[in-house]
């Protein structure tokens, strides 16, 4: 009697999220890389207390849309260098290649007692509608003068659950600005204050701020540093945000299929006796790669099949019970990436007996290496209907 082919129940997938590390790859290539800059947009008069959509485009012309809300608590004047901020110009502030730039800023009735309390505090949120990974966002002018200011910036991200306060910093130059701890005064990870004066079109006053985690929204406050030694007066002052890039988080799904096992070339059924193949396809839609090691594939075989701990196709001696197809996904499936349960899961400690081992009821497969963007890879093992 013929026998329909067993149903093929989805494999659990478990992606793990990236780490934050010091500046990691980039985890998408130019063709995937979402970017915008200030730049690009025309000259804009913009006010404290309202959100602006922008859209960032990548090498494939595919577009996101994010939103800036500017917000301040405590400034005397919106006015600097005789502009009013904020707003995309040119002026008061360029980057080092020119252009305009989003310029944050005014003048605080007296300086910030706490960069992360409600007083005297300039909050730039640029919140995005699904997560992204490596967000890099540049800022230029971070610098002080005597007696007037003293930039003062705190930067976290979020993920809507969590709080990240820990971004790479780079300062293009050191001689106008100070990042992260040591020194005098000691500074957090995430904080940043001037040290020099940074020259409208110079480098010295340039940072590039990065997110390793996938965020939807960063936030950056502004501020002026308390008083120093010999000063008394707190004036104006205004800091550029010139561009930012990110990459899309990976979209990664599993499918798995079964069909009758044939090398021969004659169809046949899944009749008990005979073996069946079943088929993993994980497939990575998304723009940027799956981190190293981070893809997990948990598999509980029906109840009616026995699976097989010999060589997948025995034209191939050596290959064993795993036939991988890597595609243009480069992991691989080394022999430390597998193994078996004899209790449904619940563990993942059995060793399997040659041949057809009935004990083996789950497999866990952990593939190597960092699946690429975009590509697909295939993972085939055999077993016998009872």
């Amino acid at each position: 009697m013929r026998r329909a082919l067993l149903p093929s129940a989805v494999a659990a997938l478990v992606v793990a999220g990236p780490t934050s590390t010091a500046q990691a790859a980039t985890s998408c290539d130019n063709t995937n890389l979402y970017s915008y800059a200030f730049s690009s947009a025309p000259t804009t008069q913009l006010s404290y207390g309202g959100t602006t959509n922008y859209t960032a485009t990548n090498g494939a012309a595919a577009t996101r849309t994010f939103s800036v809300n500017i917000t301040q608590n405590g400034l005397t004047s919106t006015s600097v260098n005789g502009d009013t901020l904020p707003r995309i110009d040119s002026t008061p502030l360029s980057t080092s290649t020119g252009g305009r730039v989003l310029n944050i800023g005014g003048v605080f009735g007296g300086r910030t007692a706490s960069i992360t309390g409600a007083t005297r505090v300039i909050v730039t949120t640029f919140t995005f509608a699904t997560p992204i990974r490596e967000l890099t966002l540049s800022v230029n002018d971070i610098d002080y003068t005597n007696n007037q200011y003293r930039d003062w910036l705190w930067i976290t991200g979020s993920d809507g659950t969590s709080t990240y306060a820990d971004p790479v910093l780079t300062l293009q130059s050191p001689t106008s600005a100070r990042i992260g701890p040591g020194g005098s005064p000691s500074l957090a990870a995430n904080e940043a204050i001037g040290t020099g004066t940074a020259n409208t079109g110079a480098t010295t006053g340039d940072m590039d701020i990065l997110f390793n985690e996938p965020v939807t929204s960063v936030s950056l406050r502004y501020g002026n540093y308390p008083l120093s030694a010999g000063e008394a007066l707190t004036g104006q002052q205004a800091l550029g945000v010139v561009k930012l890039s990110f990459c899309p988080l990976p979209s990664v799904t599993v499918t798995k299929t079964s069909a009758p096992y044939d090398t021969t070339g004659v169809t046949r059924f899944a009749v008990p006796g005979a073996d069946v193949a079943y088929t993993l396809t994980v497939t990575n839609s998304g723009g940027s790669k799956v981190d190293l090691n981070s893809l997990v594939l948990a598999d509980v075989l029906p109840a009616n099949v026995t699976f097989y701990n010999g060589d997948f196709n025995p034209g191939s001696p050596g290959m064993g019970p795993f036939e991988l197809t890597a595609g243009s996904s480069t992991v691989t499936l080394p022999a430390s990436g597998r193994s078996y349960s004899d209790n449904g899961g619940a563990t993942y400690t059995y060793t399997p007996s040659a041949g057809y081992d009935p004990n083996v009821k789950a497999l866990k497969l952990i593939p190597s290496g960092t699946m690429a963007a975009n590509s697909s890879f295939t993972i085939r093992f055999r077993a016998r209907v009872n």
